[in-house]
């Protein structure tokens, strides 16, 4: 399958903006996780629209309870109109009897930013359907992914620099966190920075270990290592309490896999947390990278903590802290 990056997206949108002018870039809007699709009448109409939202609204891995990837607001085509242009997230799905196989094309900041724009489009019902099929995950991956970006961009304007001096300081790596986290904990190669609240309890933490060349890919020495570093760094109110990864059936429920961010590998693991003898837990994100230079494994891990409320966006926060990750110039 060809991909068509700009083409086929540009020639819905030429018909918004008038030919004299460029569009002018303004803020984009929209809330946390939002999402605009337009699609079709026909397309909607038909057994598609099981598929899309099985795109859109398949549940977050690694939560507690089922929540959507994105909160949907689904118009038809010929409804999009200037309103709906400075979206920040937006999926268009259309036919095109022009086009002689599917198209798939990505655009950013087209009249907003921070924005994206994806365009999934093919002659047919037929075509579309396989298209979908085989790029559903492709096509979740880009909207999920700038959903992160745009909270990480905001957090390099906006975010703790005292907390940020701290990371540099006790690990040799900075990051930037929300300005709620005003909370630390050092330990020996460990940081640990937190909200501490009740409600909505952002977390992030960053421990380095020495790295003897082994494969940072391995679920089980993941957990082991996890669990021996919360237990020391991060304990209950009573001698028998601490951090630890939850287990079902004595089975850690882990969702991992291997990805490439900022041009390096990394082992992106999510999972759910528990006090051990306690009461609290919640879903976590964890990032492992490799420095090779200084031998070093680099653990960047978010939590969060909020009983009562959802947790997607509050995860999202916290991921999007991971990526602001940087080694500083002077290592420990």
């Amino acid at each position: 399958m060809r991909f068509y990056p700009l083409l086929i997206l540009l020639s819905c949108l030429i018909s918004c903006t008038p030919k004299d002018k460029k569009p002018r870039i303004v803020a984009s809007k929209g809330l946390p996780s939002e999402l605009l699709l337009v699609v079709d009448d026909k397309v909607w109409h038909s057994d598609l629209a099981d598929t899309l939202k099985a795109i859109t609204q398949g549940s977050v891995p690694g939560l507690m309870q089922e929540e959507p990837y994105f909160k949907t607001v689904r118009i038809s085509s010929r409804h999009y109109v200037q309103t709906y242009t400075t979206f920040h997230s937006k999926l268009f799905v259309r036919l095109d009897s022009s086009l002689k196989e599917a198209a798939v094309g990505v655009a950013r900041d087209v009249v907003a930013r921070p924005q994206i724009e994806v365009m999934v489009a093919a002659p047919t019902i037929d075509v579309l359907r396989k298209c979908l099929s085989e790029k559903a995950l492709y096509i979740r991956g880009l909207l999920d992914n700038a959903q992160i970006e745009m909270r990480a961009n905001n957090l390099r304007k906006h975010h703790n620099r005292d907390m940020e001096k701290k990371f540099k300081s006790a690990v040799g790596y900075g990051m930037k966190v929300p300005e709620q986290i005003r909370a630390s904990k050092i330990g020996r190669n460990f940081i640990w920075a937190g909200s501490n609240l009740n409600e909505k309890d952002l977390n992030v933490v960053v421990y380095v270990l020495p790295w003897d060349g082994m494969d940072i890919a391995d679920e089980d020495k993941f957990v082991a290592c996890r669990d021996s570093v919360m237990r020391m760094n991060i304990p209950g109110s009573n001698p028998d309490q601490w951090m630890q990864t939850t287990k079902i059936d004595g089975s850690p429920v882990l969702f991992s896999c291997l990805r490439e961010l900022d041009g390096r590998k990394v082992y992106e693991v999510r999972g759910l947390w528990e006090m051990r003898n306690g009461a609290l837990g919640g879903p976590f994100i964890s990032q492992t990278r490799i420095d090779s230079v200084n031998n070093k494994i680099i653990v960047a891990e978010g939590f969060v903590y909020s009983p009562s409320t959802d947790k997607r966006d509050l995860l999202r926060m916290v991921e999007a802290s991971l990526r602001t990750l940087y080694k500083t110039d002077k290592q420990k």
